[in-house]
Formats: structure tokens, C-alpha cells, sequence
């Protein structure tokens, strides 16, 4: 019973760690996604935004 305890209570440790750094990756990647919905924007599909911005530089 004790070795459950030690294993609950380092899980418990990983995830205070883990679960900001997620809410911030997750963030960052949310505010870096350009087809939001709810934007407003021109109305014109990926395949007409993509030829206006030029070639990819990947």
C-alpha cells in the first residue's frame, strides 16, 4: 500500500509540471493557427489564400 501511495503522490507531481507546460504549447500553437474559425475573413479557400501569399518558403 505504500508504494501505491509514493506512485500516486509522483504522478501527482508530474502532472502539476506537465499540465502548464501543455496549456502553453497548446496555446501558442492555437495562436499561431491562421484558419481560425470565427475570423471574418475573405472568404477565400486555402488553395486561393495560398496563391496570393506566394510560394511557400518551408
Amino acid at each position: 500500500m505504500g508504494i501505491a501511495i509514493v506512485s500516486l503522490l509522483i504522478l501527482l507531481v508530474i502532472a502539476i509540471v506537465a499540465i502548464p507546460i501543455l496549456i502553453r504549447v497548446l496555446g501558442e500553437a492555437a495562436g499561431r493557427n491562421p484558419n481560425q474559425p470565427g475570423e471574418g475573413g475573405s472568404g477565400a479557400s486555402e488553395e486561393e489564400q495560398s496563391q496570393q501569399s506566394g510560394p511557400n518558403r518551408g
